[in-house]
C-alpha cells in the first residue's frame, strides 16, 4: 500500500505511523525529488522514479485538498504558523489585542427541527447556512475581520489592532489607515473598533431578519463587542482511534470574551452592544443607540456612524487595501498543519471533492462539559487547558467519539462531544456518551477543578457551517442546545441526562429520577435524568464488550 496520509509531496508522504500499520504489509513511500519529481520508496528503502502522470495526480489532489481545507483554518493562525516559531509543544500561538465580536443567530433551531422531518433536510438546510453565512463573513473579511470560532450557529470574531500608519510605504494608499483624510489618526485600538462597529452595523442592514424561504422561518443576530488583549491557543495533539493524525484545537481567551459574556444577552435580536472599554475609544464617532435602557448603563447599543467623519466605504476601503493576510497563507508545505485542525471524515471527503456528502440529519448522543474558573489566556491557564484537552481527548477517543469543539465563552471552558458521528458509528453511543463523563468527572476532579456534564440523544444536523471562505464542522439542532441546557443547570462535578439518553442506555448505566425542569426554548418542563454505574455481573458487563472498572474494554 501506498503512505498517502498528508499528501504533503514537499516534504514527503510520510505521515503514517507504523503503528497504524499491519507487520506484514508492505509499506511505500513517496518523496519529493530536486528537479520536482517523485520517487517511491519500497520497505527495502529502494527508489525509483514515478511515472509523470503519477506526479501530476499526487500534485493535484495536494492543491485540491489545500484549497478545499483551507477555509477551516483562521488566518491568525496560518500567520502564526508562517512566522515560524510555532513548535509542537507551543501552546500560545498568539499574543495581541484588538476588537472581539461574538455574533449569536437565533432561528436556526427553528429551521433544523423544520427541515430535519424532509428526506433532503440536510441538503436544504445546508443551502439555507450558506446563503446566510457567505454575505456575512464576506462583510467580516472586508473589514479585516477574522472568524476564529463556530460556535453552533454563532460566529467568534477578531479584528486585530494592526498599526497600519507605520507599515509600508503610505503614498500608494488612497485612504489613510483609519479611513478619514480630515480626522487625525485614531491609533490602532481605536480603528480596530471602529472598523468592528462599521462591520456590525452593515450585518444588521444587511440581515437582520433574514428569510431563509422555510416556513416563514427568519434569522436575525444579537451581537456583543469587546476589546483589550487576547491570546490565540492551540491544545491537544492525541490521535483518534480513526487515523494517524494528531487532532488539535484552537481557542481565543482573554479580557474581551468578558466583556462579551455581558454585552450580547444584554442587546436583543437586530442590536449591538458594546462594552464600556470599546465604547470609550470609538464614542466620539460613533452614535448610540438610546432607543431602550440597558440594565447596565455602562454598556451601550451601537445607532449609527458618525458620517461627517468618517463612513463605511472608506472605512471599508483602508482596510481592505493593507489588508496582506492572502500573502501569509498555508500552501501545500503546510498541508499535514492544516489536518490537525479538520475531523479525519471531513478532510477524506475535500481530498475527494465530495465535501457537500458530509452534511446529513442523524441521530447522536450530545455531550457538553464546562469548566470555569481557568483564565487560559495565562502562561498557567494554558498549561492547565492543555492538560485538560488531553485528558478530555484520551476519554473520548476511548469511548470512539469526536471531540467536536473546545471553546471559551460567558460559562467558561466549553468541550462539545459527539457520539455517532462518522466513521464511529455505534449502537450503543448513548452509553458511550454517559460513560466517559464519569471518567471526564474524575479527571477535572484530580486537577482541582469541577465539571458540569449535560448528555442528549436525538437528531441534529451534522455537516459543515459557514461559507467557501471560512467554515467548521459543526452539530446543529434542539437536542445539541438541549444538551447544552442540562450541563447548565447540573450540579457541581454532576451529569444530567435527557429522556432519550436514559431510554437508549444499556445495562452498565442505572438513572434517578430528578424534578423535570424548565429550559430556555422548551414550553414544557423537561424530563431530566442522573446516570450511575449500576453495579452489575462483571460476567454480564463482559457480554456487551465492557469493563466494570473503565466501561469500555481496552479505556
Amino acid at each position: 500500500m501506498f503512505a498517502m496520509d498528508g499528501l504533503d509531496v514537499s516534504k514527503g508522504l510520510t505521515s503514517r505511523t507504523k503503528g497504524k500499520l499491519e507487520q506484514d504489509e508492505p509499506r511505500q513511500l513517496v518523496h519529493a525529488t530536486e528537479r520536482g519529481g517523485l520517487d517511491i520508496e519500497d520497505a527495502q528503502g529502494n527508489r525509483k522514479p514515478l511515472p509523470m502522470d503519477a506526479v501530476k495526480w499526487f500534485k493535484n489532489r495536494n492543491n485540491e485538498a489545500l484549497s478545499g481545507s483551507l477555509a477551516f483554518v483562521p488566518w491568525i493562525l496560518q500567520e502564526a504558523y508562517l512566522q515560524g516559531d510555532v513548535h509542537p509543544e507551543t501552546l500560545v500561538l498568539h499574543r495581541g489585542s484588538g476588537a472581539v465580536v461574538f455574533s449569536d443567530a437565533s432561528g436556526f433551531t427553528a429551521l433544523t427541527e423544520r427541515l430535519a422531518l424532509k428526506t433532503n433536510g440536510a441538503e436544504l438546510l445546508s443551502q439555507c447556512l450558506t446563503s446566510f453565512f457567505t454575505p456575512l463573513i464576506q462583510l467580516i473579511n472586508a473589514y479585516r475581520g477574522d472568524v476564529i470560532k463556530f460556535s453552533g450557529d454563532a460566529l467568534m470574531i477578531y479584528f486585530p489592532a494592526v498599526d497600519d500608519a507605520a507599515t509600508g510605504d503610505q503614498s500608494k494608499f488612497k485612504v489613510p489607515p483609519h479611513g478619514s483624510f480630515h480626522q487625525p489618526d485614531i491609533g490602532p485600538m481605536a480603528t480596530a473598533v471602529l472598523r468592528a462597529c462599521a462591520c456590525c452595523i452593515e450585518i444588521q442592514k444587511r440581515l437582520h431578519m433574514f428569510d431563509t424561504g422555510v416556513d416563514g422561518v427568519r434569522l436575525c443576530l444579537h451581537i456583543g463587542l469587546g476589546c483589550g488583549e487576547i491570546a490565540i491557543l492551540q491544545v491537544g495533539g492525541i490521535e483518534p482511534p480513526e487515523t494517524a493524525i494528531p487532532r488539535s484545537e484552537y481557542i481565543i481567551a482573554g479580557a474581551p470574551l468578558e466583556q462579551i459574556s455581558i454585552a450580547e444577552p444584554l442587546a436583543k435580536n437586530g442590536e449591538t452592544c458594546l462594552s464600556p472599554q470599546a465604547w470609550e475609544h470609538v464614542k466620539d464617532y460613533i452614535f448610540a443607540d438610546t432607543s431602550r435602557e440597558l440594565e447596565n448603563d455602562a454598556f451601550k447599543l451601537l445607532g449609527r456612524l458618525d458620517e461627517s467623519k468618517f463612513t463605511f466605504p472608506t472605512v471599508k476601503a483602508s482596510a481592505q487595501e493593507r489588508d496582506t493576510r492572502k500573502d501569509n497563507q498555508f500552501t501545500i508545505a503546510e498541508l499535514d498543519v492544516i489536518r490537525k485542525f479538520v475531523p479525519s471524515a471531513v478532510f477524506k471527503q475535500i481530498e475527494d471533492g465530495t465535501l457537500t456528502y458530509v452534511n446529513e440529519m442523524r441521530n447522536i448522543s450530545t455531550l457538553f462539559i464546562s469548566c470555569s474558573g481557568v483564565d487560559v489566556s495565562r502562561d498557567e491557564g494554558a498549561n492547565t487547558a492543555q492538560e485538560l484537552m488531553v485528558s478530555v481527548q484520551r476519554i473520548c477517543y476511548a469511548n470512539e467519539g469526536t471531540l467536536n469543539k473546545f471553546l471559551i465563552d460567558d460559562k467558561g471552558m466549553l468541550f462539545l462531544l459527539a457520539y455517532g458521528l462518522p466513521p464511529l458509528v455505534h449502537t450503543d453511543d448513548a452509553t458511550r456518551a454517559v460513560l466517559s463523563c464519569f471518567d471526564i468527572v474524575q479527571a477535572f476532579e484530580k486537577l482541582g477543578l469541577i465539571a458540569q456534564c449535560g448528555v442528549s440523544t436525538g437528531r441534529a444536523y451534522c455537516g459543515v457551517c459557514g461559507s467557501a471562505e471560512r467554515m467548521e464542522y459543526t452539530v446543529l439542532g434542539d437536542a445539541v442546545n438541549l444538551a447544552a441546557r442540562l450541563m447548565a443547570n447540573a450540579p457541581a462535578n454532576g451529569i444530567l441526562i435527557d429522556e432519550s439518553t436514559k431510554m437508549r442506555c444499556t445495562l452498565e448505566i442505572s438513572v434517578e429520577d430528578l424534578k423535570p425542569i424548565k429550559v430556555k426554548g422548551k414550553a414544557q418542563a423537561v424530563k431530566i435524568f442522573k446516570p450511575h454505574m449500576a453495579h452489575c455481573n462483571p460476567q454480564v458487563l463482559a457480554q456487551v464488550g465492557r469493563s466494570p472498572s473503565r466501561g469500555m474494554t481496552g479505556a
